[in-house]
């Protein structure tokens, strides 16, 4: 009976390795980008249904001073994990879907798959990933308290992986959102939580620092996911669209991917964990709840982030900014006269570093209709283009 159950183990971990995704068994694998590069939330409101915020040194006198003491390096009092999650469980929630599947035969089946999610306002609504529910044809999510609830998609937006769910919380006790807290103001090193349903084991807490901020990363060869937070805490299947917290409680990230194991380049990964910032989760579970989908204005370009590498490749005359891949045919930046190689390093005389801050400064501050400066180095010359965005499908 031991040998049955080590071997049952075995399998599980070994299929776990597998999934590049921390998902459902749906989810599609994650595979870094060639170089992903650190770059640079806004304030959520605070009306109804919508995402809400959450909450000396001393010298010596006399006649001579000595001199300047070095920080203490010594031991520090360990963060109080347990109280941290106490406080948020009630608010995580396993997010239970059933998929209805039709071969070439037209033989139909069910399967069940699961993920993560989270209460972030007082109108029901949850926050998950979208590659959790996007093959799903229904949805419940499960409480702390074990009771099981019927839920329905709000929005899905497969561009950032991210997807709402609304709730009837009739009945339900001791309900409260988690807060929304502000990545930007994180700092790399802090001490992070991530809770979720790794393999279906509800409730499960894991700790680690914030890695790095601004990473790139590419799932399934042809989604890209920007402006990740980058993390140590051990993210697993299961986990995906559960949050990643700060000691305050607060939301600074929705765990979304991990790259482990074997890497197509052959290298070795040991768990790097990737979280949704909340600089970009905030404007679109807004518009998920609003619009029902993201409505996003563009110039009508594909994009990567300029580093020193490809800019010696591409023999760019600019080491930093943003640079066009490819133009959409009679999208405002190709009628305003963007072309192809042109790296954008400022936007309405604000300087651009990185892919991330440009679809972030789109996503935030722009609406379709309006005109944007667009300013781009050609070859070592500086030119400014004005260009009225758009929606443009890709």
């Amino acid at each position: 009976m031991w040998n049955k159950l080590k071997n049952l183990v075995a399998a599980a971990v070994v299929s776990a390795l597998a999934l590049g995704l921390a998902a459902c068994t749906a989810a599609p694998t994650a595979t870094p980008t060639a170089s992903p590069t650190p770059s640079l939330a806004p304030t959520p409101t605070e009306a109804a249904g919508q995402p809400v915020a959450g909450p000396g040194d001393g010298s010596g006198g006399g006649a001579t001073p000595g001199p300047t003491a070095e920080p203490s390096l010594g031991p520090q009092a360990l963060p109080d994990i347990a109280s941290v999650v106490e406080r948020v469980m009630p608010a995580v929630v396993q997010v239970l879907v059933k998929i209805e599947r039709t071969d070439r035969f037209g033989r139909t089946s069910i399967t069940s798959a699961q993920g993560s999610g989270f209460f972030f306002d007082d109108a029901g609504h949850v926050l998950t990933n979208n590659h959790v529910v996007e093959d799903a044809t229904s949805i419940e999510i499960a409480l702390s308290s074990r009771e099981r609830l019927p839920a329905e998609v709000v929005g899905r937006d497969p561009e950032t992986d991210l997807a709402v769910l609304k709730v009837d919380l009739d009945g339900v006790a001791d309900f409260a959102p988690l807060a929304l807290g502000d990545t930007d103001a994180t700092r790399i090193g802090e001490w992070v939580i991530a809770i979720g349903s790794p393999l279906g084991f509800a409730g499960s807490v894991t700790v680690g620092v914030v890695s790095a901020k601004g990473r790139s990363l590419t799932l399934d060869g042809d989604v890209q996911l920007r402006d990740l937070v980058q993390t140590d805490a051990v993210i697993n299947p299961g986990n995906s669209g559960g949050p990643l917290l700060n000691l305050r409680g607060e939301v600074i990230g929705i765990n979304t991917a991990i790259i482990r194991g074997r890497l197509s380049s052959g290298q070795e990964a040991d768990g790097i964990g990737f979280a949704i910032s909340m600089r970009t989760a905030i404007p679109v579970s807004r518009q998920l709840i609003e619009n029902g989908r993201m409505v996003r204005p563009r110039m009508g370009v594909s994009i990567a982030d300029v580093t020193p590498i490809l800019a010696a490749e591409r023999d760019l005359a600019v080491d930093e900014g943003v640079l066009v891949l490819g133009l959409v045919a009679g999208a405002p930046a190709e009628r305003a006269g963007i072309e192809v190689d042109d790296v954008i390093v400022a936007v309405d005389g604000t300087p651009v570093a990185s892919t991330a801050e440009l679809v972030s400064r789109f996503l935030t501050g722009y609406r379709i209709g309006d005109t944007v400066s667009v300013t781009v180095d050609r070859g070592g010359e500086r030119l400014t283009f004005e260009i009225v965005l758009e929606e443009v499908a890709f």
